[in-house]
């Protein structure tokens, strides 16, 4: 009997421990990020994908208003072979490459055309699985922002639902995963836009986010994701959609790594407090209203800095300046009530946004978080990202290897992982990544000794002698 109790009491420990792994993390590039100046340019081979298990790519893709067809938004994108193929992405620990189609710049009206006609629906559906299956992507996000709104129609909420069962059908025979993102908030307005349980039914993913592009505009202070309190809340939103879906395991929580700044009118800072708009555009993404979380962490000591234990959000005050953002604290208490109400993951949004160069401390600061509130990810994987290694490290973050420049490490929290560039290529410390060799400053500080050349006696040889076979 007690044999039975203990094997019994280990089944239920590996049980717990597999479900609390079991977690995604969805992580969104946007690439539109090409264009930040300085150290918040961003490219996709900075990401680390290890701290992810689906990767998204976000708003490259729309839709083409006269015939339905999916699009690619901008030729930059092809030019600057800034929309990656997806098998150059997939390693580590990511499962899936996900496209994501529209974005808040894509026009509600064209995607309210193109659902509400048979022949645009289907050339929509066609053109994105030839699309997927010529750039090697095993999975679609769509991203209407909003179906009912911003110039749609109420029809719009019964023909979203028209297209996403098309499209699963579709899905299903190339074993495509389907996601949408949708705004949780719980205003009529908003709860007009979605037929809840037929999106659910019909989707893998429910990418659940309250940020809405319109608040930059609003006349009162407000914070970008408040988990409590407000009537845009996330806890607001998710006991909806899980009430409503029936479904929490769908339900990935969007958590934005981008702060929502306000010019204030007053010197009053408290949230709700009267505001003139939008706040100053940031200096390397120079978008008003918006700052990257790399661009204010660096900037942080000089912004008085506080927190709401009801909203459980950060938020800061720079002459008349008021920003909402998330930090680690933050992020924490999110993970926390996701893990509880029993979610599927959580969505970065948007990783370029994140201190990805570790200026601020480690790599990738906000979604390191996640990925340590969550559980470690690799473990879905049925690879290992690299294997890790004795030696000293100096300091977190990469490092080139003394002797040759094509070998680097990566040290994090004390542990050492080796890497290696492939043949032909440097790795450029300064950058982050590895480069073609002519491009990279390299001075290779040793003395190579093969076989057959003339052996060293104890009196000459070099410290830094390197041995190839």
């Amino acid at each position: 009997m007690a044999s039975f109790v203990i094997v019994l009491a280990l089944a239920i420990f590996l049980i717990a421990t597999c479900a609390a792994k079991e977690y995604k993390i969805f992580c969104q590039y946007d690439m539109k990020s090409y264009y930040y100046k300085n150290t918040s340019l961003f490219y996709s081979w900075k990401i680390d994908t290890r701290l992810c298990t689906h990767l998204v790519l976000g708003t490259g893709i729309g839709v083409n208003e006269e015939t339905g067809a999916v699009k690619v938004k901008n030729n930059d994108l092809l030019d600057k072979d800034l929309l990656i193929h997806g098998t150059n992405l997939k390693y580590d620990s990511v499962q899936k490459v996900i496209i994501s189609i529209g974005g808040f710049d894509e026009d509600s009206q064209i995607f309210s055309k193109m659902a509400a006609s048979d022949k645009r629906r289907a050339e929509f559906c066609k053109s994105l699985v030839d699309f997927m299956l010529g750039m090697g992507y095993e999975g679609a996000q769509i991203d209407w922002r909003y179906p009912t709104q911003r110039g749609g129609y109420p029809v719009d909420r019964r023909n979203f639902v028209l297209l996403l069962q098309e499209l699963s059908l579709i899905f299903r025979e190339h074993k495509f995963i389907l996601g949408v993102v949708a705004l949780g908030r719980t205003d009529k307005q908003t709860l007009e836009s979605y037929d809840i349980p037929e999106i659910v039914k019909n989707v893998d993913f429910v990418n659940l986010m309250v940020d809405d592009e319109r608040d930059k505009y609003n006349i009162r202070l407000s914070y970008v994701a408040p988990l409590f309190g407000a009537t845009n809340s996330v806890a607001a939103g998710v006991k909806h959609w899980k009430k409503t879906g029936k479904s929490p395991d769908k339900l990935i929580l969007n958590v934005p790594f981008f702060g929502r700044s306000f010019t204030m009118d007053t010197n009053q800072s408290a949230v709700g407090s009267p505001c003139k708009g939008p706040g100053l555009p940031a200096r390397n993404s120079a978008i008003v209203g918006f700052t990257t979380f790399n661009e204010y962490c660096t900037q942080a000591s000089k912004w008085s800095n506080y927190f709401d234990k009801v909203a459980k959000v950060p938020y800061a005050t720079r002459d008349n300046q008021w920003l909402s953002f998330e930090n680690s604290e933050s992020i924490w208490a999110k993970m926390h009530y996701l893990k509880k109400n029993q979610l599927g993951g959580a969505m970065a949004w948007t990783i370029d946004a994140d201190d990805f160069l570790g200026n601020c401390g480690i790599r990738f600061g906000l979604l390191s978080n996640i990925h340590s509130a969550l559980g470690d990810p690799n473990a879905l994987t049925t690879q290992a990202p690299t294997t890790e290694a004795s030696g000293i490290c100096p300091r977190d973050g990469l490092i080139r290897d003394k002797w040759e420049c094509r070998y680097y490490y990566e040290c994090r929290n004390g542990k050492r992982f080796d890497y290696e560039c492939v043949e032909g290529q440097f790795f450029d410390e300064a950058k982050g990544y590895c480069r073609p060799a002519k491009e990279v400053k390299c001075d290779q500080d040793f003395v190579v000794w093969r076989p057959g050349m003339p052996v060293y006696s104890y009196e000459n040889l070099p410290l830094n002698l390197k041995v190839v076979e």
